[in-house]
């Protein structure tokens, strides 16, 4: 497949669909505004000085939120005293300020900030641009022997010696940088890591947006796809594999994890 440039679309959100595995925001959004440049982006963007800094920094200080034994992205919207009170079940995607602000609060409690797959690949590509560096948000599945495993979100960089790399933000520990990141074609729409091929149907930017050829249609299930479906256990045991470093999700899970998480 090829990449073909398009309007960036408009994803549908709360205000439209109601508590709906598809509303991924409280209002319909597009999506260039998950890479907002809100506080507190400004003042991590002031903390971070390189491409290696931003590498380490999304890795090491978001983890992966989990609820009584099971990956979960359930949001309350709790304004004027449960006046108006919306909460979204499945999958809340947040913006680059909104991961951040996790960190900042947790940090009263000594804990770490919140976000699943594309929550911290949106911050990494969010705090990349801030410094003027070259950087897309990936969304599409990982799929294992040419069988998806689940949706998924990434990003591709280019680093400092001037190649293109794969970013995995839901590895626990960072690689090596920057020769443990992949080396990839930017062009291309699909690549493998370890015999795990990573395939993207959409990339952008702040200001572009492109899909592969032909998955007008995928883009449009992917963007529906329960929680359950997209942060399957055996993903991240494909990933763990792949990197040869373990994942965020599977370094939390307990005994009661493999009872509820599948």
């Amino acid at each position: 497949m090829n990449w073909t440039k398009k309007e960036m679309p408009l994803i549908p959100g709360y205000e439209s669909l109601g508590d709906d595995v598809a509303a991924k925001r409280w209002l319909d959004f597009k999506l260039t505004e998950l890479l907002d440049t809100g506080d507190p982006v400004w003042e991590y963007r002031d903390e971070l000085k390189t491409r290696k800094d931003i590498c380490d920094f999304v890795i090491q200080q978001i983890d992966y939120p989990f609820h009584l034994g099971a990956p979960t992205d359930k949001h309350y919207n709790n304004w004027f005293d449960s006046g108006c009170c919306h909460q979204i079940t499945e999958d809340y995607w947040q913006q680059a300020s909104e991961t951040l602000a996790t960190l900042r609060l947790n940090k009263r409690d000594g804990k770490k900030g919140l976000g699943d797959c594309e929550d911290t690949s949106v911050l990494f590509v969010t705090l990349m641009l801030e410094k003027g560096f070259e950087a897309w948000e990936c969304l599409g599945e990982v799929l294992q022997n040419s069988i998806p495993i689940g949706g998924h979100g990434w990003s591709i960089f280019k680093s400092d010696d001037s190649f293109w790399r794969i970013y995995e933000s839901t590895l626990d520990v960072p690689p090596n940088y920057p020769e443990g990141y992949p080396r990839i074609d930017p062009d291309e729409t699909s690549w493998k890591v370890e015999g795990l091929t990573y395939q993207a149907y959409a990339k952008f930017d702040r200001h572009e947006y492109y899909e592969a050829n032909d998955a007008e249609e995928t883009m449009k299930k992917l963007t529906s796809l329960p929680f359950k479906a997209k942060e399957t256990r055996r993903k991240y045991e494909a990933i763990a594999k792949a990197w040869g470093k373990g994942t965020k999700p599977l370094s939390k899970a307990n005994i009661l994890s493999r009872a509820r998480w599948k």
